[in-house]
């Protein structure tokens, strides 16, 4: 949930979000040891795209479906996709393609072999349709701040909140806060029944870009349905947790319907 700023109507560059770079686990650590946990670590990957003059949704799933062909042709070793589209209006891109990968490993042999294979094909079956370049890939390692719920379907609604830190303010409030917010959702499942909401923590594995700006933390707020959303909205404006977060940290929500392609 965490606070929430509206978008300002003048202000529709997404600011998707640089988190602080992974802690270690020891000062005594070595770096080829944390390249070779972070290459194994899970990944989700942001395609942002843009719609051509030829754009439709009935030309877009004729594309979904090669696009999965050629997925499967390649024998990749992908979690799954899906396709968020902003609740808002960004200038830099219309939807946004998502890549769930087990592994930097597996996404970084997956994207060689299909621009060797497949891409000429795939770009010429797309001209016209939609397009992204090679800026607007973004690549997370995502850490669940709770698991994913058994209500979760084919379409879902997901809220970015883009945050930076108060003066005087750092991670172990964020820590805190995150405590008292589980504690809250556990207490109100235990009451009302499990709903369909989870969230995930995003740390960035890329550089900045000219289209995207820096924050302290990325919080990702998923929900199963519209319903669910509006009514966790509802009880968490009842709590405390709001001031608490507005004490903190301040954010920027970006609002999205998704739904799943693989």
């Amino acid at each position: 949930m965490i606070d929430l700023v509206s978008i300002n109507g003048e202000k529709m560059k997404i600011l998707y979000t640089l988190i602080s770079i992974l802690l270690l686990a020891g000062c005594n650590m070595s770096n080829e040891s944390t390249d070779m946990d972070a290459s194994q670590s899970a990944v989700v990957e942001y395609v942002w795209q843009t719609k051509g003059p030829n754009y439709s949704d009935e030309a877009l799933e004729i594309l979904i479906d090669s696009w999965n062909q050629k997925i499967d042709a390649g024998g990749y070793d992908m979690v799954g996709a899906n396709i968020l589209v902003p609740d808002f209006e960004p200038e830099t891109h219309d939807f946004v393609w998502v890549l769930r990968w087990p592994s930097m490993e597996a996404r970084n042999y997956a994207w060689d072999h299909f621009q060797k294979n497949y891409d000429e094909d795939w770009n010429q079956e797309r001209a016209g349709i939609f397009s992204d370049n090679d800026e607007d890939v973004y690549a997370f390692t995502p850490t669940l701040g709770r698991e994913m719920r058994s209500g979760n379907g084919e379409t879902y609604e997901a809220e970015f909140n883009s945050c930076d830190f108060n003066d005087g303010y750092g991670q172990d409030d964020l820590v805190k806060f995150k405590k008292d917010f589980n504690d809250y959702i556990d207490n109100d499942e235990m009451e009302n029944g499990e709903g369909t909401f989870w969230y995930v923590m995003l740390d960035p594995l890329f550089e900045p870009t000219s289209n995207l700006s820096h924050s302290d933390y990325l919080w990702l707020n998923i929900w199963g349905n519209q319903q669910d959303k509006e009514e966790g909205y509802a009880g968490y404006s009842e709590t405390d947790l709001q001031k608490q977060a507005d004490a903190f940290s301040t954010c920027v929500r970006f609002p999205h319907s998704g739904r799943v392609i693989r």
